[in-house]
């Protein structure tokens, strides 16, 4: 995970990978990714997410679908990562975005 000037890039070796461009995100939540869930690359319903574990977890939310890796080309408009600290993640993306990360709310998948 890197969170970049212009982009947050995520990869899970050749599992998947994607690059989101900073003025796609349009809003962020904390969530806590349920073991049954499972771990890896998952899809469903316009929504990756690259997690390692269960546990703390970032929804990333986007203006549009963006086209993916998981391993396949998906489509989507949420983007969720696990996070060994979601806090660190959250404000870095929204000081990039101009966003208030205490505005931050509990999120779903």
């Amino acid at each position: 995970m890197e969170v970049g000037e212009d982009a947050v890039r995520v990869a899970m070796g050749w599992l998947g990978r994607a690059e989101i461009p900073m003025d796609r995100i349009t809003g962020l939540g904390r969530m806590k990714w349920p073991v049954f869930a499972g771990i890896g690359v998952r899809l469903g319903g316009g929504m990756v997410a690259y997690v390692s574990a269960s546990g703390p977890a970032v929804l990333i939310r986007l203006d549009e679908p963006l086209s993916v890796k998981a391993p396949f080309s998906w489509k989507a408009n949420r983007v969720i990562v696990a996070a060994d600290d979601p806090e660190g993640l959250i404000e870095a993306i929204a000081d990039r975005r101009g966003f208030d990360a205490s505005a931050v709310e509990e999120a779903s998948r």
